[in-house]
C-alpha cells in the first residue's frame, strides 16, 4: 500500500490488526448496569471507535450485531482503506469508516449520537491539544445512557516507560528508516535486559521492562515507546479532564480494576462516594506501580454501592476448566471455588463455551453472585446482556460469519470470531471449507465440493468451527 500525502507514522508502519475484549460493549454494559444505570443493549447500540486504525475491533462488533450502527475513524488513510476493504468484502452494511482528524470529528458526528464510544491506545500518544479534543469529542458524542472508554499509559508506571523511551531514543539517534530503527532498538534492548551484578531495584525494574518490550511485535515497539508523543497520565488528571467536559468517572475496564469505581461490599457510605472511590483507586495506582488504565465515563451519576441484584439477570460465559483435584484452571491461573454447588454449575457452564448460560441458572443466592462478580473482575468469567448471538449447533445450511468469509476472501489469516476473539487459520482446506459454508448448501453438498477435507469428516470439521464461534445463525 502506498504512502499517502501527509502520511502519519501509522501509514509508514501499520499497527497490528486485532480485537480488544476489554473494549467490548457487553463488558461496558455490565459495569454500567452494576452502577444502577440503564445502558443501551449493545445489539441495538450506536458505537463509535476513535482512532481505531483499520477498525477491525469495530468490524467484529458490527458482524456480531447486525442491528447496531457502527462508526469508526482514523487519521491514517492506509489503515482506513484496509478497514473499508475488509468491510466491503464482508458486506457489512452497518459500518461507516472515515479518514478524520480527532480535532475536527465533532463536525462530522452530532451531539449525543453514540451509546458506546471507544478510544483505545490514543489518549497518551498524542499532543496535548489532541488529547483534550479526544475527551471533548467523547463528551460531545456520548448519549445520556452511553458509556465511554478511554485507555492510556498510566502513572506511576509511566515514569518507568518514559525512562526506557529516553534511553531508546538516545540509542537510535537519528535513524529514520523504520526497519533500521526497530533493529537498533532490539539490539539495545537485548543488551540492556541482561542483569548486572550491581543492579539496584530501579535497574532491575528497567531491565524487566526491557525484557517485556522484546516480546512485542515490531510495529507495537515502533509506535508505543518510539512514537512522536508519549504522555502517560495520572488517573486524577484524566478524571478531572472528563469532569471539565461533563463526564463522570464510572470505573475501569481492566483486569482486577473493574470495581475501582465502587465502594467495597457492605462498606459504610462516605460523605463523598465519588471522591472516596477515586482516592482509593489513585492510591492503589502508586502502591501497585500501575502502568495502564482503561477508564470508563458516563453522563448519569453512578451508584457507587454494589447491589448484586442488578446483575442477576445477565448471562455468563467462561473458559475455566475444572481439574481432577476440583480446582479450576484459566490459562496458567488456578482458581478454587469452595461452594460445590456453584463449582458444579460453573463447570457445566464452561463446558458450553463459547455459548452463555443465564446467571439465574448458576447463582442461587447472593453469595454466589458475589463470587461470580469477583471472578468477572479477574477475567475468569464474562458477563453479557443476553445469550450468544451465534448458534450452538449447525443449521441445515451452515453459514460461516460474514466477517470470517470477508477476511478469508482478501487473504487474512487471523480471523475475527463471533465471540470477539481471533483465530489464526492458515490451512487451505479449512479456509476453503469456511468459504463454502455460505448458507446456500447443506453439509452433504459442501462435502462434495473438494475442499480438501475428506467428505466423511466435513460434518465434524464444521461442528468444530461452530464451537469456535465462526458460524452465524
Amino acid at each position: 500500500m502506498t504512502t499517502p500525502p501527509n502520511a502519519t507514522p501509522y501509514d509508514r508502519v501499520a499497527y497490528p490488526t486485532t480485537v480488544f475484549p476489554q473494549t467490548h460493549p457487553d463488558r461496558l454494559f455490565a459495569l454500567a448496569r452494576l452502577a444502577g444505570l440503564d445502558p443501551v443493549l449493545p445489539q441495538e447500540a450506536r458505537i463509535l471507535e476513535i482512532g481505531g486504525g483499520t477498525c477491525v475491533n469495530l468490524l467484529a462488533m458490527a458482524a456480531m450485531w447486525p442491528g447496531c450502527d457502527a462508526h469508526g475513524f482514523d487519521l491514517s488513510a492506509n489503515a482506513i482503506a484496509r478497514g473499508q476493504e475488509i468491510a466491503e468484502a464482508s458486506s457489512l452494511a452497518n459500518v461507516t469508516l472515515a479518514v478524520e482528524d480527532i480535532c475536527e470529528a465533532h463536525l462530522r458526528y452530532p451531539a449525543g449520537s453514540f451509546d458506546y464510544v471507544i478510544a483505545h491506545g490514543v489518549y497518551a500518544w498524542v499532543p496535548d491539544h489532541v488529547r483534550a479534543a479526544t475527551m471533548a469529542l467523547t463528551a460531545h458524542v456520548l448519549s445520556d445512557r452511553g458509556v465511554g472508554f478511554i485507555s492510556y499509559n498510566a502513572m506511576p508506571g509511566g515514569h518507568v516507560r518514559k525512562i526506557m523511551r529516553e534511553m531508546l531514543l538516545d540509542a537510535i539517534g537519528h535513524i529514520d528508516d523504520p526497519e533500521e530503527r526497530i533493529a537498533a532498538v532490539r539490539d539495545f534492548l537485548e543488551d540492556y535486559a541482561r542483569p548486572r551484578e550491581r543492579d539496584d531495584l530501579l535497574a532491575k525494574t528497567l531491565r524487566q521492562q526491557a525484557e517485556n518490550m522484546l516480546l512485542r511485535p515490531d510495529a507495537v515497539l515502533f509506535h508505543d515507546e518510539l512514537g512522536p508523543f508519549f504522555n502517560p497520565q495520572r488517573l486524577r488528571d484524566v478524571v478531572a479532564e472528563g469532569q471539565a467536559n461533563g463526564l463522570i468517572f464510572l470505573t475501569d475496564a481492566g483486569r482486577n480494576r473493574q470495581l475501582d469505581g465502587f465502594l467495597p461490599e457492605d462498606a459504610a457510605q462516605p460523605d463523598d462516594p465519588d471522591e472516596a472511590v477515586l482516592d482509593a483507586a489513585s492510591r492503589d495506582d502508586y502502591a501497585s506501580l500501575r502502568y495502564f488504565r482503561q477508564t470508563l465515563f458516563v453522563k448519569q451519576p453512578p451508584d457507587r454501592s454494589i447491589d448484586l441484584d442488578r446483575i442477576a439477570n445477565l448471562w455468563l460465559s467462561s473458559k475455566m476448566r475444572r481439574q481432577d483435584d476440583g480446582t479450576f484452571k484459566h490459562g496458567d491461573d488456578v482458581i478454587e471455588i469452595k461452594d460445590e454447588a456453584l463449582a458444579l454449575a460453573l463447570e457445566q457452564a464452561a463446558a458450553l463455551y463459547p455459548q452463555r448460560v443465564a446467571l439465574a441458572q448458576i447463582a442461587s443466592d447472593p453469595a454466589h453472585l458475589s463470587v461470580i462478580l469477583k471472578l468477572c473482575t479477574e477475567w475468569y468469567v464474562s458477563l453479557h446482556p443476553g445469550p450468544a448471538p451465534f448458534p450452538a449447533a449447525l443449521s441445515d445450511r451452515p453459514c460461516s460469519g460474514v466477517l470470517v468469509r470477508g477476511m478469508l476472501e482478501i487473504g487474512e489469516t487471523t480471523l475475527c470470531t463471533l465471540d470477539h476473539g481471533v483465530l489464526k487459520i492458515e490451512q487451505p482446506e479449512l479456509r476453503a471449507l469456511l468459504m463454502a459454508a455460505d448458507g446456500t448448501r447443506s453439509v452433504a453438498e459442501i462435502a462434495t465440493l473438494g475442499t480438501g477435507i475428506p467428505p466423511e469428516d466435513t460434518l465434524a470439521a464444521l461442528t468444530a468451527c461452530c464451537a469456535k464461534a465462526l458460524m452465524q445463525a
